[in-house]
């Protein structure tokens, strides 16, 4: 997970790019994740929307997704909505709302998409570059209204053209899965580059990644630590993973640790040295376990899951089955299929915790259906 605690402000003006100088009321909200106010302030957004003003429309939609605004139980306000909430739970059941490159909490009792679908698609209609690209995510994945893959790429390219970040990494998606429209792996390229030029610091990871894997560019495990280090800097739980995992399989650059004035390089000065190889084969594990925490802080369920494996295997820290159990939990809990896996190993062979049949068989029905297929993994 990305997500990381900040005041409901915080989070209206990142996902909508609505603050308090487009609408007064909202500086009530500064200071806390649910003010006391905010009833009040909802009630006043939500005339201000039906009033006609796209910025506000935008928030109450928000508001709506993560269950801060009174329920108002109007059902088929698009068509035929399904009303779907695609997002992972958290360790004790917290669901999740993905929007933007980040997670946020659905902690209100009202959350109702229909009705945020139905604001965003009018802010939408008003040109409001967030508002279209909110929109386009609930026509994307069915959330609130029948998915239209179609009708969401379009108005993903309507916010990019305004300068949307979040809409540009979207764009890159599709065409890196090649999901409503053609695989191409040199326009994702772009995309991606456009998003994070554009500030966009989910892009950067996603860079990383395609320079790793060679996919529409030359391979280049230098690049791709450079890009990882400048997102795990914006703090992206993904990127620090990753930078955990060069550093575990011995691909890390030795630059990355050279200080220079008494200070580590950045990706920036990293990618200016591209002449300098990564040190392959040499392994830091310490190294490798201090990313992995970092990532693991953030909720990042495959920084949890590669943390866990680290103290099953006692790979730069003391080997503990208990602790790993723990970790595969905490990575289980947001969908991790790996993590999924070696909880059923765990669990069907006592390892770190009492033997479970029943457990071990739930866990490794989960993994399967995320999988699709069965993998490699040890019983």
């Amino acid at each position: 997970m990305q997500w990381e605690r900040k005041s409901l402000y915080k989070q209206i003006s990142q996902v909508t790019g609505v603050s308090g100088k487009h609408i007064s009321i909202l500086r009530e909200l500064k200071g806390s994740i649910v003010p006391e106010a905010l009833p009040e302030v909802c009630a006043k957004i939500r005339k201000t929307a039906r009033g006609g003003d796209a910025k506000a429309q935008c928030v109450m939609g928000f508001l709506c997704c993560i269950g801060y605004a009174e329920k108002r139980g109007r059902k088929n306000l698009n068509g035929g909505a399904v009303g779907r909430l695609d997002a992972p739970r958290g360790a004790k059941g917290q669901l999740f709302y993905a929007i933007g490159d980040d997670y946020f909490p659905v902690t209100g009792e009202h959350q109702d998409l229909e009705e945020a679908a139905y604001w965003y698609r009018r802010s939408a209609a008003h040109g409001l570059d967030s508002a279209q690209m909110l929109y386009g995510d609930c026509l994307f994945s069915g959330e609130g209204v029948e998915p239209d893959i179609g009708m969401a790429i379009s108005l993903y390219f309507k916010s990019y053209q305004q300068g949307n970040a979040y809409a540009c990494r979207r764009l890159g998606d599709c065409s890196y899965l090649g999901i409503g429209m053609s695989q191409d792996m040199e326009r994702a390229v772009n995309f991606f580059r456009k998003a994070a030029r554009l500030g966009c610091r989910d892009a950067l990871w996603r860079l990383g990644d395609i320079y790793y894997q060679g996919e529409g560019v030359e391979r280049n495990a230098m690049m791709a630590e450079a890009f990882y280090e400048d997102a795990a800097e914006a703090g992206v739980a993904s990127a620090m993973c990753m930078i955990g995992d060069m550093y575990f399989y011995g691909v890390h650059s030795e630059l990355a640790k050279e200080p220079e004035g008494g200070r580590t390089l950045d990706g920036k000065q990293i990618r200016e040295s591209l002449e300098e190889q990564p040190a392959e084969g040499m392994e830091d594990y310490e190294q490798a376990v201090k990313w992995y925490k970092k990532s693991a802080r953030r909720e990042d369920e495959w920084g949890l899951f590669a943390l866990g494996m680290c103290f099953y295997f006692g790979k730069g820290v003391t080997q503990s089955y208990k602790k790993a159990v723990k970790y595969f939990l905490r990575a289980a809990a947001y969908g991790c299929p790996d993590a999924l896996w070696r909880l059923a190993s765990c669990y069907y062979n006592g390892i770190g915790t009492k033997k479970n049949k029943k457990k071990a068989y739930k866990y490794y029905r989960a993994a399967v259906e995320l999988y699709g297929i069965y993998g490699e993994n040890d019983m």
